[in-house]
């Protein structure tokens, strides 16, 4: 299955793809194409680096990068001093980032510093794994002008459908604005 020629589920070009998501977003396409409803993938595969990007441009928008300016130059694997230990120069603010509801998994696994309320459970202390799109096994459709309630109908109905659609769950991120796609 090629998602190339999909007409109403776009692959931004700038996006790295894998073939488990391919087979997904093609699969996807029908359901699009029902409603008539047009949607980019703005994400499938990102590395360290890219993540560490992602988290450097949310900072950005947040002003937290005004906080913690380490992350505007750091790399994934540099270091500071905080609070008597070492931790990953982006951590602060990734874990600040977190404590504000941006939902961002971090380069690397990393303890959350901060607050974070997630489920009604403090999560400040707990180590999070990299996101899935480290292993190409996920993707993100970006939302429309009525964010992403859209998407999250669409795809809900597709895997209410089609069980061997290979979606094994899904994550609405409404501050980002994107409906995570996780694959199987």
């Amino acid at each position: 299955m090629n998602p190339e020629k999909n007409k109403y589920l776009k692959i931004k070009p700038s996006c790295f793809r894998t073939p488990i998501t391919d087979i997904v977003i093609a699969r996807l396409e029908h359901y699009f194409e029902k409603y008539k409803h047009y949607a980019w993938v703005t994400s499938v595969r990102r590395d360290s680096q890219g993540q560490l990007n992602v988290i450097r441009d949310y900072a950005e928008k947040k002003g937290i990068d005004k906080e913690f300016s380490e992350i505007k130059t750091c790399q994934f694997n540099d270091t500071i001093m905080y609070e008597g230990r070492e931790i990953y120069s982006w951590q602060r603010t990734w874990s600040k980032l977190l404590s504000v509801g941006i939902l961002i998994n971090p380069p690397m696994p990393a303890e959350v510093l901060f607050d974070y309320i997630r489920y009604g459970v403090n999560k400040k202390g707990e180590t999070i794994q990299p996101s899935s799109h480290f292993y190409g096994k996920a993707f993100d459709i970006g939302g429309g002008t009525n964010l992403i309630n859209d998407e999250v109908e669409i795809v809900s109905e597709a895997i209410s459908d089609d069980s061997g659609l290979g979606i094994k769950n899904i994550v609405i991120e409404r501050e980002n604005n994107c409906l995570h796609v996780n694959c199987l």
